[in-house]
């Protein structure tokens, strides 16, 4: 897969980029070891649909029993799924097995949706980013400041844990961790396969943050979604005046990493260090020789899995450049509690219109926002239940290094308006913008999330299917004009089934960007029985599918060859690597016997 980012100099006045929204999504739910059920439930899905009605379904493709959950949602609605009744089957516990408890949400019209463990003292917020989370190499981020919970009160040891969804069928999996996780040592790879809709998760040996697997690499052959989840992040080792915190996110594929970020500082604070308030920006570089420069400060060349750790200090916010695509993950938290979440790239990303919504009441509550300048007097919030609050282009400052191209917006005092359970659309008239979400209660929890388009174009990565499958290729609804090669459409979406290279080229506001995909082929050889003939009566035949398939299924029985007596039809369908069937199908007719002769002895 290849993309193209262009920056152009003209404006265009209409345009319609939206949260990180789409119209499928998959999701590993991590484990969250339970204290008597109050440090790992409810469990949330929390879906929004912007100005067209939206029909919702919930499945487990992996579990047949699992019986699919509907939702109807009015244009600028909104829906939970509560699905704290299927823990047990849900998050991807225990570790190092393949299990069938994979989520796939699809509408029928674009929606936001994120995965929310919802308990009110170790809680977090997992945005759901569509396409943007499927892709076939990932960098695990992690944290290595803080040691996870040992705690006999709250339950135990708890651990650092990823997990990874596999969306088709005999999907391979590598994983060459950093440190040790349960099963298998540092830096050997190791390989797993996983059917759609199976998980598999990982867990560190231990609760030190030097044990955490800070850059593993996670590849696939097909498109696989990864999730992270750091239990019960504490300030010190076993304190209690101090409470734990979940810190986690579902993460984006290589290909959606940027060279250019902005970073905002949220609110939590570790009293250990002289600035009160302090956040840690962990960089992870995804091939070799990587320069970082924030705010500045060029830091020395780091490699693929390697990172940057960035305490902001007295900085409330910083403009980050790298020579390549690089991945960024935020701690940050709501004061002792600390929570987590993946920053989007700005390059020709964002959003002009972004739902969000606040699970619990009290509490303190933030928003960041960064956008271009010129934009920031033209915001809007609106929500149908409940007084709006403003976000007031005055309180706008602008990122350093950046020249005044960007601005920043930083507030936790706004949080008495904002009431639990409503959903709040935030709008721009005038430019795409990123928002982030950091709410808690100062002495159990906190909850981050950035519900930003994460991408402005991504059709995924490349691509095998079985000979006269189809898949749907999808640029984004709601962009100024697209433009397919080959074919000349000038949809969003288009289904292709042929082998080859597919571009979209898209205009949207300032920007015009382009992505290509290639799709191939699994070979499956053909099957050729021969001719409809006839045997005689009481006769047999043998037919032979040929070899190159892993299963045969005749309509009587048999492997790669069945024998047949007498007439009737037969058929036999054959399936490969990739389950790429092969069939055919031959009638089998029976001489007719000649008459009877009675030869007379003398």
């Amino acid at each position: 897969m290849l993309r193209i980012t262009l920056s152009i100099l003209f404006i265009v006045l209409s345009f319609g980029a939206t949260a990180q929204n789409d119209t499928e999504f998959w999701f590993g739910a991590p484990e969250n070891e339970t204290n008597n059920n109050s440090r790992d439930q409810p469990l949330y899905i929390r879906v929004a649909a912007f100005n067209s009605p939206a029909t919702v379904t919930l499945s487990q493709p992996a579990r047949s029993s699992f019986i699919p959950l509907v939702a109807n949602i009015p244009a600028n609605g909104n829906y939970t799924f509560d699905l704290t009744a299927f823990k047990s089957v849900i998050e991807t516990q225990p570790q190092n097995q393949a299990l069938n408890y994979g989520l796939r949400l699809v509408s029928t019209t674009p929606v936001t949706a994120y995965y929310e463990q919802s308990s009110l003292s170790n809680p977090d917020i997992f945005t759901l980013k569509g396409k943007n989370a499927l892709g076939t190499r990932f960098i695990i981020p992690t944290q290595t400041e803080y040691y996870n919970s040992q705690r006999g009160d709250l339950g135990g040891l708890k651990y650092f844990w990823f997990v990874v969804v596999a969306t088709e069928n005999n999907t391979h999996v590598t994983i060459v961790p950093t440190k040790a996780i349960d099963g298998h040592p540092a830096n050997v790879p190791f390989n797993i396969t996983l059917q759609k809709g199976q998980t598999y998760s990982c867990r560190t040996v231990g609760q030190a943050p030097s044990q955490h697997p800070a850059g593993t690499l996670v590849t696939s052959d097909k498109p696989i979604a990864v999730t992270i989840n750091d239990d019960s992040v504490c300030q010190c080792q076993s304190c209690s005046n101090v409470g734990p915190d979940l810190v986690g996110d579902q993460l984006i594929s290589s290909s959606i990493f940027g060279k250019e970020y902005i970073l905002v500082k949220g609110y939590f604070t570790d009293y250990n260090y002289p600035y009160g308030t302090t956040d840690h920006v962990y960089i992870y570089a995804d091939s070799a020789n990587t320069v970082v420069n924030i705010n500045g400060t060029l830091y020395s060349p780091i490699n693929q899995g390697q990172y940057i750790d960035y305490v902001f200090g007295a900085n409330d916010a910083a403009y980050l450049s790298s020579t390549k695509p690089v991945e960024v993950f935020h701690l940050s938290g709501s004061n002792a509690q600390p929570a987590g979440a993946i920053i989007p790239p700005i390059e020709c990303t964002g959003s002009n219109e972004i739902v969000f919504t606040k699970s619990i009441s009290g509490g303190s509550f933030g928003l960041i926002i960064f956008t271009r300048s010129g934009n920031e007097n033209y915001f809007t919030v609106s929500s149908p239940q409940s007084t709006n609050f403003t976000i007031s282009g005055s309180d706008f400052q602008p990122v350093p290094n950046t020249g005044g191209q960007w601005l920043y917006y930083r507030n936790n005092s706004i949080f008495p308006q904002v009431i639990e359970n409503n959903a709040y659309r935030v709008s721009n008239s005038a430019g795409l913008f990123h928002l982030g979400v950091l709410y808690g209660e100062s002495s159990s929890n906190a909850r981050y999330g950035f519900y930003s388009n994460f991408a402005s174009v991504n059709l995924g990565p490349d691509q095998t299917i079985c000979p006269g499958d189809s898949i749907l290729l999808d640029a984004g609804a709601g962009k100024d004009s697209y433009l397919w090669s080959p074919g000349g459409e000038t949809t969003h979406d288009i289904w292709i089934k042929n082998p080859g290279t597919y571009s979209v080229y898209v205009t949207d506001y300032m920007c015009q960007y382009s992505d290509t995909m290639t799709l191939a082929h699994y070979p499956v050889p053909p099957i050729d029985l021969g001719a409809d003939t006839t045997i005689c009566q009481g006769s047999t035949i043998t037919l032979d599918a040929g070899p190159g398939f892993t299963v045969y299924n005749w309509s009587n029985g048999g492997h790669s060859q069945t024998t047949v007596v007498g007439p009737g039809t037969y058929s036999i369908s054959a399936s490969t690597v990739g389950s790429c069937n092969s069939m055919d199908t031959i009638t089998i007719g029976a001489h007719t016997p000649p008459p009877m002769i009675m030869i007379k002895h003398d």
